[in-house]
């Protein structure tokens, strides 16, 4: 059964990664270029602490063209045994959570030589 629920959720899932940080988001909030633009300034910030990207991140949706009205949640992974990113998940339905972090969790530990 949670394989099924993280399968469902992989499918309306993207998920785009800089250096520093791995993140996953809906393709109804944001098409690959918005989120690499932003991503591309995170990782110009270098690595922050969730408080600081819990801050920073809506503050900034709207200028990369990131539909943050949709975002119910947002959930920072913080680098560590089980990320080798820091992990951002952007979500409009916030009973999708578990199943995206562990998508997210799962792409991470799968792309060992990126």
């Amino acid at each position: 059964m949670l394989f099924a629920t993280i399968a469902a959720a992989a499918s309306n899932l993207n998920l785009s990664k800089s250096n520093i940080y791995r993140l996953t988001y809906s393709s109804e909030l944001a098409g690959p270029i918005q989120v690499q633009a932003m991503l591309a300034e995170l990782d110009q910030m270098g690595p922050a602490d969730v408080a600081k990207l819990k801050l920073w991140l809506p503050a900034n949706f709207k200028r990369f063209g990131i539909a943050g009205e949709r975002i119910r949640k947002i959930v920072v992974l913080p680098r560590g045994r089980s990320m080798k990113e820091t992990g951002i998940v952007l979500l409009t339905q916030p009973d999708d959570e578990a199943a995206a972090i562990a998508v997210t969790v799962k792409s991470s530990k799968s792309n060992v030589s990126d």
